[in-house]
């Protein structure tokens, strides 16, 4: 572990501080619901970093990864051969936790999206329509949404479309968020891959796949589909298990991770 931590403690340091300043600005800063409206100069750009966090944006780039790590490979037979490791490697890690996330922890639970309790009020309260609402499947809760949105049109006119579309997608429970541990699960192990790969003085461009990370987290609280505890605990988990992949070596057999020359003590 001494030994993991001298070759890595760049990447590591990096990781964890950014994971830290992210906690610290989305529960110390008004960043919940601080880009939903369509007046709102920042919705589009929330929008867009929380749609490279999901089901559109991880696989995009986790295939841009997954050639990084192929085209250090010499000779074509073995650049495919890394780029299919790598790939199945991400799709196998990425797809189990997206469904343990969904299909296990969320529904145990059980903690319900703010956005939902913006449109049908807060659990508890008499006229709150949400206990009624998670006893629908999420095909049944998206249909009820959209008809329930269809009905108070004047009351939601100045949320983005865009928004309220993404609502309605969102459909089911709230904690932990999946798009935060995705995309601190990825940015850390590209963080962790390239820490080994840069030189020292190209190193300070690693902060770039953790700065990436972050702005999801933060996206999720500002469109009001996350709250800051299922952003922190989601990010935390993802970075918890890049560590460990770098630790036990799976990254390292993964992305045929090596270690630069000139850090070799």
């Amino acid at each position: 572990m001494r030994k993991h931590y001298g070759q890595n403690k760049f990447a590591l340091l990096l990781t964890g501080g950014s994971w830290l300043l992210m906690v610290l600005v989305v529960w110390l800063l008004p960043i919940s619901f601080s880009g939903y409206l369509q007046e709102d100069w920042d919705t589009l750009f929330w929008y867009v970093l929380s749609q490279t966090g999901g089901i559109y944006g991880t696989p995009v780039l986790g295939v841009l990864l997954c050639l990084l790590v192929a085209r250090r490979q010499p000779g074509l037979k073995l650049r495919a051969q890394s780029f299919t490791v790598a790939f199945l490697f991400l799709l196998l890690t990425l797809g189990s936790m997206a469904m343990l996330n969904e299909y296990i922890i969320k529904p145990l639970a059980q903690v319900p999206r703010p956005s939902h309790q913006f449109l049908l009020g807060e659990k508890g309260q008499e006229a709150s329509l949400l206990d009624t609402f998670y006893l629908q499947d999420a095909a049944s809760r998206r249909a009820y949404l959209t008809q329930f949105l269809k009905k108070n049109p004047e009351k939601y006119a100045e949320i983005s479309p865009l928004v309220l579309e993404h609502w309605v997608s969102e459909a089911g429970y709230s904690f932990p968020s999946g798009h935060s541990q995705n995309a601190f699960l990825l940015g850390s192990l590209l963080t962790m891959w390239l820490g080994l790969q840069l030189p020292r003085k190209r190193r300070p461009w690693l902060v770039l796949p953790l700065l990436w990370a972050v702005l999801v987290c933060l996206s999720r609280v500002a469109l009001g589909v996350h709250s800051e505890l299922d952003v922190s605990l989601g990010s935390g988990t993802g970075m918890l298990l890049a560590y460990f992949f770098s630790l036990s070596g799976v990254l390292k057999k993964a992305f045929r991770e090596t270690t630069h020359p000139q850090d070799i003590s």
